[in-house]
């Protein structure tokens, strides 16, 4: 409650400032905005984060929090159940430790290894893995196995403004739905997202 207190105060003081300055002329337009706009982002990113006390144990504050984590698998599991199809599902923190993991009953050991490459590769790449496909093409797979990769689509980041707080990785239905899952699961519960590849 003190930390949320404490960012809509400094969210306060930064639109005073801001009012002042345009009131005064003596700044750009884009230190205005600028300032509005990280306001708004710590904002955002408060609410999907683990705790200050537990960034002080990690050294990381940008860290999916366990119950965002949940949150979001959870959608995930309900537009399966909505679309028939049956899927594993990992989340991940940016430094790639399970935050959240879920497997669907009739799931197998493929489905959920392949969930949790996909989101370990969106890490690596720092995008989706349907970019990484995309962009690199199937003649490259072989060496991103070597990697330790898994370029299959259906992994995305996770993100809050313009930041990577995680990534998800979903198995087990067909590369198409697995993305739109991870996408649909993300937009309800964060908000949106950086939009889908298009082939």
């Amino acid at each position: 409650m003190r930390d949320r207190a404490n960012n809509l105060e400094t969210m306060t003081m930064r639109n005073e400032m801001a009012s002042w300055l345009c009131r005064s002329g003596g700044a750009p337009t884009l230190l205005i905005l600028g300032l509005l706009s990280v306001g708004a982002w710590a904002q955002d990113l408060h609410d999907f984060v683990i705790s200050e006390e537990a960034a002080r144990a990690t050294l990381n504050r940008a860290e999916i929090s366990v119950g965002t984590a949940e949150q979001v698998a959870k959608a995930c599991v309900l537009y399966a159940e909505e679309n028939d199809i049956a899927v594993a599902i990992f989340v991940l923190g940016p430094s790639g430790n399970i935050v959240y993991a879920y497997r669907m009953d009739g799931q197998n050991p493929v489905a959920v290894d392949t969930a949790w490459m996909k989101a370990s590769t969106v890490l690596y790449m720092r995008q989706s893995t349907h970019a990484t496909l995309s962009r690199y093409g199937e003649g490259l797979r072989p060496t991103f196995y070597h990697l330790g990769q898994f370029p299959f689509t259906g992994g995305l980041p996770i993100m809050v403004g313009d930041q990577i707080i995680g990534s998800i990785g979903v198995g087990g239905a067909s590369s198409a739905q697995d993305e739109q899952c991870a996408y649909d699961a993300l937009t309800e519960v964060i908000g949106p997202q950086p939009p889908l590849v298009e082939d």
